[in-house]
């Protein structure tokens, strides 16, 4: 699933059940945000790097890795728009 916008990104995270309360709570703190019209960008770097601590400290479970997973694939199709819109 590639995440193309607000609503895409909150619909993953809102159809989330991490098995820890710390992940949940991270998820549930994410969609709020989201909700509240937040840059997407930034609530999915604010995750991303908070899942990355958790997996630092090797406490996110395996569904929280697969989020983790799925959140740090790249979208083509907009970083090349975005690297194209950079040289003109």
């Amino acid at each position: 699933m590639m995440l193309k916008n607000n609503t895409s990104l909150l619909a993953l995270l809102e159809n989330q059940q991490m098995p820890t309360s710390i992940e949940q709570s991270l998820i549930d703190t994410a969609v709020k945000e989201l909700k509240h019209q937040k840059n997407v960008y930034q609530v999915k770097r604010d995750l991303i790097k908070k899942l990355n601590t958790l997996a630092l400290k090797e406490k996110l479970s395996k569904k929280g890795i697969q989020l983790l997973i799925q959140l740090n694939k790249p979208n083509f199709n907009e970083d090349v728009a975005k690297s194209v819109t950079t040289w003109f």
